[in-house]
C-alpha cells in the first residue's frame, strides 16, 4: 500500500485504490500547479520555469501527431504545437484540461486511450517523477509511438532543487508556495543513472543531458518499432 498527502491538509490517498492517482493529482493541482511558477514572485523560479519551457520547445522536432502527457491546461504544448498538425493534450485532472483548447483525453498515463503506432512525439514534462510506475507509462509511450517516433522527457534535478530551496529560505529570498522539501506529488528522485535505468530495455538508446539552469535533465530518445516489449518480459 503506497498512501500519499498533500502538505499543510488533511487529505490522505492510497493510490493502490482505483481512482486515488486521478483524485490525489486533482488535490495537487488545487495548490501546486505548473503554472504557479510561471506566475512566480521570485523572478529567478519563473526564470528557470521558462526555460524549462524553451528547452523542451527546442527538442521537439516536426511531426503529425504529438501527445503531452501531463498536459494540464496545455500552455505547455503551445509553445511548440506549431511544429506539427495535432497535438493530443493528457492528463488525469478533468478539471485542468477543461482549460485548454484541441484534443483532450482525459487519461492516466499508465493507460494511453490512444491506438497503437499512432504518434509521432510524445512529451513527458515532470511526469515521470509522479507516476506510480515509470516504466509501465514509457512503455505506453512507445505502444503509441510510430516506428522512429520521438520521446521528451524532462525530470526535475531535485538532489540539487531541495538543497537549494533549503538555502534560499535561509537567505530570505521569497519562495512563496514552493515546498521546502521534495516537491508535493514526487514519488521518487531522479539522477542520470536512476533515469537511464528507467529507460533500460524499453528503448535502445536514450540521451541524457542535465541542464543547470533550468534545474532538470532531459532525456530524448527515439523507439526503433512503434510497441514497447511486452510487460510480462520485461525487468
Amino acid at each position: 500500500m503506497r498512501v500519499v498527502s498533500i502538505p499543510g491538509t488533511e487529505e490522505c490517498f492510497d493510490l493502490d485504490r482505483p481512482g486515488a492517482v486521478a483524485a490525489w493529482n486533482r488535490a495537487l493541482n488545487r495548490r501546486y500547479a505548473m503554472e504557479n511558477l510561471e506566475q512566480h514572485g521570485s523572478r529567478f523560479v519563473r526564470g528557470i520555469e521558462a526555460r524549462r519551457r524553451r528547452r523542451i520547445a527546442e527538442l521537439v522536432e516536426p511531426f503529425e501527431v504529438a501527445l503531452d502527457l501531463g498536459a494540464e491546461d496545455g500552455s505547455l504544448a503551445q509553445l511548440w504545437r506549431s511544429k506539427g498538425e495535432r497535438v493530443v493534450l493528457l492528463d488525469v485532472d478533468p478539471g485542468m484540461l477543461r482549460r485548454a483548447s484541441g484534443d483532450r483525453l482525459a487519461a492516466d498515463a499508465g493507460s494511453i486511450p490512444l491506438r497503437a503506432d499512432s504518434c509521432d512525439c510524445v512529451v513527458l514534462s515532470a511526469i515521470l517523477e509522479h507516476v506510480v510506475d515509470p516504466r509501465k507509462t514509457l512503455e505506453e509511450c512507445c505502444r503509441v509511438l510510430r516506428p522512429g517516433g520521438q520521446i521528451i522527457a524532462y525530470v526535475p534535478w531535485d538532489g540539487a532543487v531541495v538543497p537549494l530551496k533549503k538555502w534560499a529560505r535561509r537567505c530570505g529570498f521569497r519562495l512563496g508556495p514552493l515546498h521546502d522539501g521534495l516537491a508535493p506529488g514526487h514519488l521518487r528522485m531522479f539522477d542520470r543513472a536512476k533515469l537511464r535505468r528507467v529507460f533500460e530495455g524499453i528503448v535502445r538508446d536514450v540521451r541524457i543531458t542535465l541542464d543547470p539552469w533550468s534545474l532538470g535533465y532531459y532525456a530524448t530518445t527515439r523507439t526503433s518499432g512503434g510497441r514497447a516489449p511486452d510487460p510480462i518480459q520485461a525487468d
